[in-house]
């Protein structure tokens, strides 16, 4: 099982589609009417965080272009999607949440530094 999973992680074509799906998914969470847990306080910056985390391994592990492209790109959609979300009368927008989006992507692009994660991720160069 893990060498199948193995396999599909190093395959560019199946990784590209799950970013895709991922990209469809979350934009259609971040438009939609949200209703949150109230007992746990800034969750949606929470959210914010791990979306983008997981779009930059996923950008990462797509693209070769460079870490800076990969990084304005992804926060550039983290801004669109706040700006989107101003003109959408059941949503809000705010800087805090571009703020938070743009802490998920350094966060990951700040591991991959480390040689260790640019093997995992099958980066060998940086």
């Amino acid at each position: 099982m893990a060498s199948f999973i193995s396999s599909l992680w190093h395959n560019r074509t199946f990784s590209l589609s799950v970013l895709v799906l991922s990209l469809a998914i979350f934009s259609y969470l971040f438009f939609s009417k949200q209703s949150l847990p109230p007992g746990v306080p800034h969750s949606d910056k929470y959210g914010h965080v791990i979306v983008f985390f997981c779009l930059s391994v996923l950008m990462y592990r797509c693209f070769n272009f460079s870490r800076l492209w990969q990084i304005i790109i992804l926060v550039g959609y983290g801004v669109a999607v706040e700006c989107v979300q101003y003109y959408i009368p059941y949503r809000s927008s705010g800087l805090d949440d571009v703020l938070a989006d743009a802490l998920g992507v350094v966060l990951f692009y700040a591991l991959t530094l480390m040689p260790s994660v640019r093997n995992l991720f099958g980066k060998s160069n940086a």
